[in-house]
C-alpha cells in the first residue's frame, strides 16, 4: 500500500511525524506537508502565487501552501500515485462545524475530489490528560486499520476523533462509534487585548478620530453544545468517532 500523508500543522508536527513512523513500518509513505501551521486555513488553494517545493528527509515534501495545495502537487506533480491519502494527526479536534474552517479535513476532502480514497485523523485534547503523539499515531492506525476494512464509499471520504484517554488505554479499550457531525456550532466570544497599553486615538487626515483595538477569539471548547449520538458527544465520552461525508456537499443540489 502507498500512503501520501498531509496535515494543517506543519511538516515538523509531531502528529504527523509518528503517525508517518509507524504506518512506514508496514507501507510504502510519503508527506507533503505545509512548511509552518496552517491551521483553519479551511479548503483555501494557492492560484495566484507560485509555491515553493522543498525536500526535506527521504520521501519527505515541504510546500508553501495548504494542506488542499499539498494534496494537489503530491498528485498531480510528484505523481505518488498513492492508494489512499491520510490528513493528520491533527493537534486537537475537528469535530461539528469545524469541519468547515479545518485545513486537515480540507485535505482529505480535496484527495476525495481528485479521485483517491482519504481519511483525516485529528486529537481532541483536554488539559488534564497528557498528550503523547506516539500513542495517538497507534490509536490512529488502529481506527484506520477499522476504516479500511469497510466498503469503500464513492464520492465521500472518513473524518475521525480520536478520544483524550489516560496512555494505557490505548487501542481495544476505547470503542469506534460511527456517528453524525455535531449541527450545534461552538460558542465563541471576543475580548478585548491592550493596544499599547489602552486603546489607540489617531488623528486621520480630516481630523475625525479612528479608534485601534485589538480583539482575540475566545472560546470553551470543553464546554460546547453537544446533541446525543453526535462526534462531540461520543469523542468527548470516550469514543473513537468515524463519520463519512460527502465530498461536496452541494453537489446534490445542482
Amino acid at each position: 500500500m502507498r500512503i501520501l500523508l498531509t496535515n494543517d500543522d506543519g511538516i515538523d508536527a509531531e502528529g504527523l511525524q509518528c503517525l508517518y513512523d509507524l504506518l512506514k513500518q508496514e507501507a510504502e509513505c510519503f508527506v507533503v506537508a505545509p512548511d509552518q501551521g496552517r491551521s483553519c486555513c479551511s479548503h483555501g488553494v494557492t492560484n495566484q502565487t507560485a509555491l515553493v517545493l522543498a525536500s526535506r528527509k527521504k520521501n519527505q515534501w515541504s510546500l508553501s501552501g495548504t494542506p488542499a495545495d499539498c494534496v494537489r502537487v503530491g498528485l498531480m506533480w510528484l505523481n505518488l500515485n498513492p492508494d489512499i491519502v491520510v490528513s493528520g494527526v491533527n493537534h486537537g479536534g475537528n469535530m461539528g462545524g469545524d469541519l468547515l474552517y479545518s485545513g486537515t479535513v480540507a485535505g482529505a476532502r480535496e484527495a476525495c475530489l481528485l479521485g483517491v480514497p482519504s481519511i483525516a485523523i485529528s486529537q481532541y485534547m483536554r488539559r488534564d490528560v497528557e498528550r503523547d503523539w506516539s500513542v495517538s499515531a497507534i490509536r490512529a492506525k488502529f481506527v484506520f486499520e477499522n476504516i479500511l476494512n469497510r466498503d469503500r464509499l464513492a464520492a465521500g471520504f472518513w473524518n475521525v476523533n480520536l478520544p483524550a484517554l489516560a496512555n494505557p488505554c490505548i487501542e481495544q479499550l476505547f470503542p469506534i462509534s460511527d456517528c453524525e457531525p455535531e449541527i450545534q456550532p461552538l460558542s465563541f466570544f471576543f475580548d478585548a487585548e491592550p493596544f499599547d497599553g489602552k486603546n489607540a486615538i489617531e488623528m486621520m487626515e480630516n481630523d475625525e478620530p479612528r479608534i485601534i483595538q485589538t480583539v482575540r477569539y475566545k472560546s470553551n471548547y470543553q464546554a460546547r453544545p453537544r446533541t446525543s449520538g453526535s462526534d462531540v458527544e461520543l469523542c468527548f465520552g470516550g469514543h473513537a468517532t468515524v463519520s463519512w461525508l460527502k465530498s461536496n456537499p452541494v453537489a446534490d443540489r445542482i
